[in-house]
């Protein structure tokens, strides 16, 4: 049935892997941005708070975090004062306003903490170093779980191996090895057993490799990087590796 698949199987598992590398590259990216990013709420917190305290405004306080070196929150907060400056509106709304284009929900928070701050008149100062602490043990529970949950990537290659291994042993070792005992046994009347042709059995493996790569890869976007579009770059390349392991042996002759 899926015999005229057979030699394109490689061509298949490479142009598939290319296409979810490339998708999932792109949430890789999203995904590491919004960690970085949420990871240094705390200090930017913690450096607004200050600035405040020392008797700057929150403009003021804004070019303090835009001028330092800490990426990716230095480049939010330019955009940030850009666009109060070309926008002509209060450094607070414009916050507001690049936090909603983010996606990044902790930081929507950072922003409406800092805006209902700066409009309700209060002790900003106060305010934001409480709210510096809060968002510390978030990121730091974050952290942990996140260095808790990494293994599973090694996990998902780990299984993505053993089914390509097991694969190759079936078709080119194992299944080859019942059809010559079944021909040498029938004429006298030994056991005789129908075994399917290598050509139908690698592209059914391969697209069973294959969803098990996608399914695999957007459940460890979701448990590794919080979102399951950045695990595709993992599918992708399961799906390219499985396409290698199941054609490889036969490139390179191995006989049972």
């Amino acid at each position: 049935m899926f015999s005229f698949l057979y030699g394109w199987v490689l061509w298949i598992g490479l142009g598939v892997g290319a296409v979810l590398g490339v998708v999932g590259w792109l949430g890789f990216r999203r995904a590491v941005f919004v960690y970085r990013l949420e990871g240094q709420i705390p200090q930017v917190l913690r450096m607004v708070a200050d600035a405040v305290g020392a008797g700057m405004g929150l403009r003021e306080a804004f070019e303090v975090v835009a001028g330092m070196g800490l990426y990716p929150a230095n480049a939010v907060f330019r955009r940030v004062l850009s666009l109060a400056e070309v926008g002509g509106l209060a450094v607070d709304e414009a916050l507001w306003r690049v936090a909603s284009e983010l996606p990044s929900p902790n930081f929507r928070r950072f922003a409406l903490i800092v805006a209902e701050g700066a409009r309700s008149g209060a002790r900003l100062g106060e305010v934001l170093g409480v709210a510096a602490r809060s968002f510390a043990v978030v990121v730091d529970f974050r952290r942990e779980l996140w260095s808790q949950l990494r293994p599973y990537v090694a996990l998902f290659y780990a299984v993505v191996a053993v089914y390509v291994v097991l694969a190759d042993v079936l078709v080119y070792f194992l299944l080859p090895s019942v059809a010559k005992f079944s021909a040498s046994g029938g004429p006298w009347g030994g056991v005789s057993a129908s075994v399917p042709p290598r050509e139908e059995l690698v592209p059914v493996l391969f697209l069973t490799a294959l969803v098990q790569s996608v399914i695999g890869g957007l459940i460890v976007g979701r448990l590794a990087y919080f979102s399951p579009r950045a695990g595709l770059l993992h599918s992708g390349v399961a799906s390219a590796a499985s396409a290698v392991g199941l054609v490889a042996p036969a490139w390179l002759g191995w006989q049972p």
